[in-house]
């Protein structure tokens, strides 16, 4: 049997392989969109066969695919989960280095993807790398599953696969980034829910110079707009994500506390609006007849779809609503197997609280926790605040020690 510090050191043997195929699959295009995410399956499919596993890839549409892998025997157990799609580049010109250059230096992988997800990846990868030694060992499935989309909402990767029941385990851990600079790796365990909708209001046009013989659908849109901030109220949390709530609340006040005057910490327990975009008239000398406003209501946890479509009808007022998109608030319980040993071995690792909290925003991992009914959480390597920005990195020590978490974990859940 093998023990987790000779894993471990499975694992730290593997740095130079870890380095390289974290360069590599930042080398492989995958901006979403266009979404297509051939050139990072051609790299993961060659480490994976590499290993012994077989692959098998979905491909909903042409160019976005998903890739999926099993290793162990018996049932299915954990789920190793991650997207290989990043944001766009934007401007090259403001980037100080080559963006997919994959470059090692400073103690740092360079380039788009590297903290979301890519590096997550290279860890996922190296983990299963190890483990490979012990696959005779393991008596559940560890399955990889490795999506398209996630940028753009899942369409083709993890809604798709859910929504078709693709994929089947007891627990599964998303490698995003959850890295924090000051209580370090935190377990992501709870998401607020999301709400867009599309406000319409209409109105009469008339001369621009006799507004007052018109009905002004934009001074309609602004009076139902200005009512929202005493209805956007505090939630409270069921008991099983107190613990959760109150150490998200704690990770925001940390992030912003010089701008402690603008309750940041409301984004994790209080229902928000931001109004996201408005269309309205013709012309400066018309009274606008028309108005669309596009809203973002997020849910807090122990919130719900229904309650929150109440608070949009409370501020129309004649006005149509269009639903655009919805996604639950979800959590996992604290008490899972999957938390337990993640904090376990993470505190271990990387000598840290590992703290399990809940987030301000909403993530694949709803469509994974309603349609598996299992624990869920995102644990992996780099810093938020170098996601979707111009020169991004990680840390080479963030993706080494992620993939002995994952490597340790694994085998904890599976043997």
């Amino acid at each position: 049997m093998a023990s987790l510090t000779y894993l471990s050191n499975r694992v730290e043997s593997l740095r130079l392989e870890l380095l390289n195929l974290a360069s590599n699959l930042i080398r492989a295009r995958s901006e979403n969109p266009p979404g297509d995410t051939l050139d990072v399956v051609n790299v993961i499919e060659d480490y994976l066969k590499a290993t012994g596993l077989s692959t098998r890839r979905i491909e909903p549409t042409k160019g976005h695919i998903n890739l999926m892998a099993e290793m162990g025997s018996g049932d299915y157990g954990l789920v190793l989960c991650g997207h290989m799609d990043t944001v766009p580049i934007g401007d090259l010109k403001r980037w100080s280095f080559d963006p997919f250059s994959g470059e090692v230096t400073g103690g740092r992988i360079l380039g788009r993807g590297a903290s979301d997800m890519k590096g997550g990846l290279a860890s996922i990868l190296t983990a299963v790398g190890a483990l490979a030694k012990f696959e005779t060992q393991l008596n559940k499935k560890i399955t990889i599953a490795l999506f398209c989309d996630e940028e753009t909402g899942g369409q083709y990767g993890s809604r798709w696969i859910t929504q078709n029941k693709l994929i089947k385990g007891e627990a599964m851990i998303i490698g995003e980034c959850s890295n924090h600079h000051k209580i370090g790796h935190a377990i992501i365990a709870g998401e607020r829910g999301a709400l867009w909708l599309r406000l319409r209001f209409d109105g009469t046009p008339h001369h621009g110079s006799r507004p007052m013989l018109g009905d002004n659908a934009i001074m309609h849109a602004i009076k139902a707009l200005s009512k929202a901030n005493p209805i956007l109220h505090k939630v409270k949390a069921p008991y099983e994500a107190t613990k959760l709530v109150r150490w998200g609340k704690r990770v925001v006040m940390e992030d912003y506390k010089d701008r402690k005057d603008l309750k940041p910490h409301y984004a994790i327990d209080h229902y928000t609006l931001n109004v996201g975009v408005i269309k309205g008239g013709t012309k400066a000398n018309i009274v606008a007849d028309s108005c669309e406003v596009d809203l973002d209501l997020r849910i807090p946890i122990g919130g719900s779809r229904e309650e929150a479509e109440e608070i949009m009808r409370r501020l129309v007022e004649g006005g149509k609503i269009e639903h655009i998109n919805y996604a639950p608030p979800s959590f996992t319980p604290l008490g899972s197997d999957l938390i337990r040993a993640l904090r376990k071995v993470s505190r271990s690792v990387f000598k840290e609280k590992t703290p399990a909290i809940c987030m301000t925003a909403t993530t694949d991992a709803h469509y994974l926790r309603s349609a598996l009914n299992i624990p869920v959480v995102s644990y992996g390597p780099g810093y938020k605040e170098v996601c979707h920005v111009y020169d991004e990195w990680v840390d080479i020590i963030d993706i080494l020690g992620c993939a002995k978490v994952y490597a340790q974990v694994a085998f904890i859940l599976s043997s």
